[in-house]
């Protein structure tokens, strides 16, 4: 991981800790949005695994 996304994800850490520490509601609203989203990104990444894996086996 380069230096950039490590402070950028300590940057993001530090936000989220003010926003729990301040507004409790918010920060349980926007950890549930990033959890869903990286559901739907998990599910998409697999999802797409899948269709190359049937591709390669009608090819041969």
């Amino acid at each position: 991981m380069n230096i950039q996304k490590i402070e950028e994800i300590r940057d993001t850490a530090i936000k989220l800790n003010a926003i729990r520490l301040y507004s409790p509601e918010d920060y349980g609203y926007l950890k549930g949005w990033i959890h869903c989203l990286l559901q739907r990104e998990c599910f998409t990444d697999k999802k797409q695994e899948g269709e190359d894996t049937v591709e390669k086996g009608n090819r041969g």
